[in-house]
């Protein structure tokens, strides 16, 4: 009996055709390829699990025969494999990324993939987890250590993320100044960046103007 579901882990559909097999491999090889990722163990198991995917789906015959075995999974055998998320293993599965975040070069880091594991946190099914379930205390932590991974990213990231955090925070006006506070401050590294070296050039421009005045008045 199967246990994985190739489909979910490629990404893509059961009436996915050969080409888009290859292309959705293609994308998440070069996404979790450990070689990329600085040798993590996470990336690397999630690589193995992406290639067998692969090798399973892009076989005709080998295809043909999963579907067959997964078609004739129970229902009651599908229910078993899914866990309802709670706030408690969200929280954990952050604070899990915060650490492994801190643990990075963050001048080399894949910042993509850093991107697309705080998406997949903030999903909309967590979200509204986590504003049923309203424990505070937890959405506070849940956004403080999401704050310290995406600190690392592109300001067009930052912008999106914290979108979604502002969704969490709900309400709560103090957690919702600090994030806007955040997203203020990666707007200014990011238009510090960009500019950094075109000012620079001005100011050593106007630092020669100086010097040649002052030497030719002396």
């Amino acid at each position: 009996m199967i246990s994985k579901d190739y489909y979910k882990i490629l990404e893509i559909g059961p009436t996915a055709t050969l080409a888009d097999i290859k292309k959705s491999f293609r994308r998440l090889a070069l996404l979790y390829h450990p070689d990329r990722n600085f040798g993590s163990n996470l990336h690397e198991a999630k690589f193995k699990e992406i290639k067998e995917a692969y090798e399973i789906l892009s076989n005709a015959s080998q295809r043909q025969e999963y579907n067959r075995q997964r078609n004739t999974r129970q229902p009651s055998e599908k229910k078993k494999t899914y866990h309802q998320p709670t706030a408690e293993t969200i929280l954990g599965q952050t604070l899990d990324l915060s650490k492994k975040t801190a643990a990075l070069d963050h001048d080399r880091m894949n910042k993509l993939a850093l991107y697309e594991q705080i998406q997949r946190l903030l999903a909309i099914q967590n979200i509204l987890i986590l504003k049923h379930q309203n424990d505070i205390k937890i959405n506070k932590r849940i956004i403080d250590e999401i704050m310290f991974c995406t600190q690392f990213l592109p300001f067009p990231y930052v912008e999106k993320i914290c979108l979604h955090l502002t969704e969490l925070a709900g309400t709560d006006n103090e957690t919702y100044s600090k994030i806007y506070k955040f997203l203020r401050e990666a707007r200014f590294r990011s238009f510090w960046n960009k500019y950094k070296l075109i000012a620079a050039v001005i100011v050593a421009f106007i630092l020669c103007i100086l010097i040649y005045i002052l030497s030719t008045t002396f």
